[in-house]
């Protein structure tokens, strides 16, 4: 089980026609999130275990379990490596 928590002291937030950027205050590296994206974020207010996540994507999206859980797996990698995010 991997938990994955917002580094919300690292970042400022807005949204914008439906997306939601993302702008690291150290180093000025950005995320554009929507559709799916934007979503798994959302999720991580309530939730921090990405097999959870990755559970109601593929629900939500009607995608195969194995194909989802490997994109929710990427995508939180591309998080943490930003410094948006840290496992736990």
């Amino acid at each position: 089980m991997r938990k994955l928590i917002k580094l919300s002291r690292n970042f400022l937030s807005s949204e914008v026609d439906g997306e939601l950027i993302l702008v690291h205050g150290e180093t000025g590296g950005f995320f554009a999130l929507k559709d799916v994206g934007f979503n798994i974020w959302r999720k991580l207010d309530d939730e921090a275990d990405l097999d959870v996540i990755s559970g109601q994507i593929c629900d939500e999206y009607d995608v195969e379990d194995d194909v989802c859980s490997k994109s929710v797996a990427e995508f939180a990698d591309q998080l943490v490596a930003t410094g948006f995010a840290e496992y736990r």
